[in-house]
């Protein structure tokens, strides 16, 4: 978690409500083959907060971060039965790229979304 922290390439945000955390997003960019691309490692709401925004303020934070840094896009995985999560990233503008098998455990599908970002953060 510290080199999390402490690296340059990363952005953690918390979302709180009434002093107490509600949420976090992890996310972190890197030049690859194809330019600058950011990657949203996490984003995670508490149950009884769902629904309320965060998840949707902790998103564009992540967003806004990774364009600070020069990313061009950004893209995630989420499990094909968050149905919640994946109208957010649609509705954000995010879209489905492909599917990956496993990878959230046996049985556990993700999708991989993605999405392009341009310098006026719209």
């Amino acid at each position: 978690m510290r080199s999390l922290v402490e690296s340059p390439d990363v952005a953690i945000w918390i979302a709180e409500d009434g002093g107490q955390m509600v949420g976090f997003a992890i996310a972190n960019w890197a030049r690859g083959a194809n330019g600058m691309e950011a990657y949203v490692q996490t984003i995670e709401v508490l149950p009884g907060s769902r629904g309320c925004g965060a998840g949707r303020e902790l998103l564009a934070r992540a967003e806004a971060s990774a364009r600070v840094a020069g990313a061009e896009k950004v893209w995630l995985h989420v499990e094909a039965s968050n149905g919640a999560a994946i109208r957010l990233y649609e509705a954000r503008g995010y879209v489905c790229e492909g599917r990956q098998e496993g990878y959230y455990g046996r049985a556990r599908t993700a999708l991989i979304y993605g999405k392009a970002l341009s310098a006026s953060g719209e």
